[in-house]
């Protein structure tokens, strides 16, 4: 996938007069897809249009169901869920701070080793990725997830760039949200148990280990949530692991809390 232009455009006029036919792509793209797939599979059909439509190198798609709860939906690569992993472990990054900010985040390799240094040194060893954008979902004035967007090269992305990613990301939140139960845009946060299709994927259910090693390690160490989870954050930097990983194995006794404390 060339990288030359990082949005292409449906033509080269100025403005925002591309948009009509960059969605009508876009939608046309996962939705030729999904026709021979099953639900649980359209966020990544989602996020592979997104990536081709953009012409990005990766993208990622994720909601938050509630306070440091956050599942991921879909990738468009193999090295886009393990950005999605990576930042979920450290605690801390461009897609956490576009979902406080409610506003597009940037990311360079400079801005991110300045801003996030573990995050930073382990994107660089384990992905190929050097720069970004994470851009918000949006339910009218909620936001409730994130799509992040990511290049193989250095370069930072503004301007146009950010307007189609806006663009492309809202459609994505349309999407979501339709599919949702009644009132889904109040409930958004609270859905993570629904009976959608792709709330029920491999790393869904991956990521639902983290909130049962964590009561775990309240019931065992004697920690609130937030000290848990920190110490779970920790333990699985440590062991090199990504936090879903660790606790994987803290659910099905691979590893002893009482090391956790230690």
């Amino acid at each position: 996938m060339s990288t030359d232009q990082p949005f292409r455009r449906e033509n080269d006029r100025p403005g925002l007069r591309f948009t009509p036919g960059l969605v009508a792509t876009f939608e046309r793209y996962w939705i030729e897809e999904a026709a021979a797939t099953t639900e649980h599979q359209i966020p990544s059909l989602l996020t592979q249009a997104a990536a081709r439509v953009l012409g990005v190198d990766g993208a990622g798609l994720c909601v938050q169901t509630g306070p440091d709860r956050r599942l991921p939906l879909g990738a468009s690569n193999v090295a886009s869920a393990i950005a999605e992993r990576l930042q979920f472990t450290v605690g801390e990054g461009p897609c956490f701070e576009a979902l406080a900010s409610r506003r597009p985040i940037t990311i360079t390799e400079a801005s991110m080793l300045q801003r996030w240094p573990v995050l930073a040194v382990l994107h660089q060893e384990l992905t190929p990725f050097k720069a970004g954008l994470a851009i918000p979902l949006r339910a009218g004035q909620v936001c409730f997830g994130v799509l992040d967007l990511y290049l193989t090269q250095s370069r930072r992305l503004d301007g146009h760039d950010v307007i189609a990613a806006q663009i492309i990301a809202q459609s994505i939140a349309d999407v979501l949200l339709e599919t949702l139960p009644p009132n889904g845009d109040q409930d958004v946060a609270r859905r993570g148990d629904s009976s959608v299709g792709w709330w029920d994927t491999p790393a869904v259910r991956s990521r639902r280990n983290v909130w049962v090693a964590t009561g775990m390690a309240n019931l065992v160490l004697g920690l609130g949530h937030d000290d848990a989870l920190a110490t779970l954050r920790a333990y699985a930097l440590v062991r090199e692991q990504s936090l879903d990983a660790l606790a994987h194995d803290v659910v099905y006794g691979h590893v002893d809390l009482v090391e956790l404390d230690a």
